[in-house]
């Protein structure tokens, strides 16, 4: 089967908001990348600090329809996301 993938740049803010690379969750992703395009401040993306400059890789279960989460520890910042289905 062929792999979808979507690609996007999204602005995190500091109040949390699910994370996806268009225009709503790709249906049954098994992958998601987070890269803060920030040069100074850092994003939470599930819970987990993504530094500047630093990349996060989740893998996810088709199966399930999780809610990726993602907030910025200070100003909006530009975030790069991959979505895999």
């Amino acid at each position: 089967s062929r792999m979808t993938t979507v690609t996007g740049t999204k602005t995190i803010t500091n109040t949390a908001a699910a994370v996806f690379a268009g225009s709503s969750v790709l249906a049954s992703r098994v992958f998601l990348y987070v890269r803060n395009l920030d040069d100074s401040v850092a994003i939470l993306i599930n819970g987990r600090i993504v530094e500047p400059g630093e990349e996060i890789k989740l893998k996810l279960k088709a199966s399930e329809s999780v809610t990726i989460m993602g907030q910025s520890t200070g100003r909006a910042v530009r975030a790069l996301v991959q979505e895999v289905a």
